[in-house]
């Protein structure tokens, strides 16, 4: 009634003045999100949803530990030694793109000059040779032509996975890790063995028999720490390496990724500080509670917002969980790995020979009793001793580590809850635990790694950017256009 009896300079005077008011009262409700972790994933998550959400979301990332995750180092002087997540395919289209946004500088990791052996624990049954028609020789004459037959499995798998790229360019986002496997046709590798996948294409004579468990059992040790029991998608993710040698890593160290998307993202990082607790409330909203641990006294505090990520894995905190679903979630198991740097010389009486073969990277076989799963060198140095870094399922004492080594010192040891126990068939968290609560890691027991992490991160934002557009208040009300009706101002509202 007040726009048709009024001249239409005074209806649009008033809708002005209505919705300037409206403007300053969605400005007090600024978006909050708050992020559980500032890994990969919750850093690369921070990234993405600044880019869905522009300035107008406030971005709190909550890490009690060191930012990075599982992408630690160890550093002396110059020299910078990865003791976490190392190695990115070129493939991997976020973490690359991300690096290269970051402005950070990639190490191409493909030609380096370790030429491997594999060990049983008793005696070396695989060795390879700086001639490429030597290994392929011997290969063939213990391995058959398995790898061969193996080589385009996991190429098959990365064709299929780098389908999820542009399904989320489209801004398709899915609530459970089984919808989004099933989008690209991945889920059925979850839900057997690496062992019957691999053996049903190269056949189960005593040669491919050989391969899966010295060759292929060897590179799932190091990748994963575990055989050939791991999931086929795991599996096929730990394959691509060998057979796609376009590898890199971050000069400087892989976490300074994490380091550089935080500034990106324009997060404020709350460093030392560790949530013990996420209520959601009577309209959707959450309260977060946390405790200081940097300071002498723990300082609890807690915090309101309208969206939760959880980035971590929710076995490996005490985060008690209110107001949303969560029971009856698969409880993964997570394999424990050791990495220990040393320097100093391998002993080659604890291989059984008279001289170490050249390359000096010792991978062992499913079924070795090595109480390490790999030993890799990393560089030399003076004095005619090397850096080595070993993985182990257990820490390893002084006196093992006297007996593989001679002129030891120990450098750096890192116990990590690294990747979980993969056990097929998988069962799966969901990314979405209720409306505003989401979880990152829900898929990693399809396969661990910093893309997977990446790609969770951007599934996960773009949930979180729906949940907020969609539950906003932060829009032109209905009624204040309705109230324009019938004067030349709803045009203007219109357009």
């Amino acid at each position: 009634m007040l726009c048709k009896a009024a001249c239409p300079a005074t209806c649009i005077q008033l809708v002005v003045l209505l919705s300037a008011w409206y403007g300053v009262a969605c400005l007090k409700q600024q978006p909050r999100v708050a992020i559980i972790g500032a890994g990969i994933g919750g850093t690369a998550a921070a990234y993405f949803l600044r880019e869905e959400l522009g300035p107008e979301v406030h971005l709190d990332i909550f890490e009690q530990g060191e930012v990075g995750g599982r992408t630690q180092i160890w550093q002396n002087g110059s020299e910078v030694y990865e003791m976490g997540a190392s190695i990115i395919h070129e493939e991997n289209k976020y973490f690359r793109e991300l690096t290269d946004k970051m402005g950070l500088e990639r190490v191409q990791l493909g030609d380096d000059s370790n030429e491997v052996s594999i060990w049983d624990g008793q005696a070396f049954v695989f060795n390879e040779s700086a001639w490429s028609l030597v290994t392929l020789y011997r290969m063939i004459r213990r391995y058959g032509l398995s790898y061969f037959y193996m080589r385009g499995a996991p190429a098959e798998t990365l064709q299929r996975y780098k389908r999820l790229y542009d399904i989320q360019a489209e801004g398709q986002a899915f609530d459970t890790p089984e919808e989004l496997l099933k989008a690209v046709d991945l889920y059925n590798l979850t839900q057997r063995t690496f062992r019957d996948e691999l053996l049903g294409r190269i056949g189960w004579g005593t040669a491919a028999q050989k391969f899966a468990g010295e060759f292929v059992a060897g590179i799932n040790r190091i990748q994963y720490n575990q055989g050939n029991g791991i999931n086929a998608m795991a599996g096929m993710v730990s394959m691509l390496g060998a057979i796609d040698g376009r590898l890199f890593n971050i000069k400087g160290g892989n976490r300074q990724l994490a380091e550089r998307l935080i500034k990106a993202s324009d997060a404020s990082l709350h460093l030392g500080t560790r949530v013990t607790g996420i209520y959601r409330r009577e309209h959707g909203t959450y309260e977060l509670h946390t405790k200081c641990t940097s300071a002498s006294l723990e300082e609890s505090h807690s915090s309101k917002y309208d969206a939760v990520l959880v980035a971590v894995p929710l076995e490996l905190t005490n985060i008690t969980i209110s107001g949303a679903d969560h029971t009856g979630l698969p409880r993964r198991v997570y394999q424990r790995t050791v990495a220990t740097l040393v320097r100093g010389r391998l002993r080659p009486s604890y291989f059984g020979v008279q001289q170490v073969p050249k390359g000096e990277y010792v991978m062992v076989t499913e079924n070795s009793t090595a109480p390490f799963s790999v030993v890799s060198r990393q560089r030399e140095v003076p004095e005619g001793r090397k850096v080595f870094k070993l993985f182990s399922r257990q820490p390893l004492s002084n006196e093992t580590l006297q007996s593989i080594f001679q002129d030891l010192t120990v450098l750096a040891v890192r116990d990590w809850e690294a990747y979980p126990h993969f056990s097929p068939p998988e069962r799966f968290q969901p990314f979405k635990l209720a409306p505003g609560l989401y979880l990152n890691n829900a898929w990693e027991n399809a396969a661990s790694a910093m893309e997977m992490s990446a790609v969770a991160a951007k599934n996960c934002a773009l949930l979180i950017a729906r949940h907020l557009r969609e539950s906003s208040a932060c829009q032109v009300p209905d009624a204040l256009i309705h109230s324009a009706k019938g004067s030349d101002v709803a045009t203007i509202l219109d357009s």
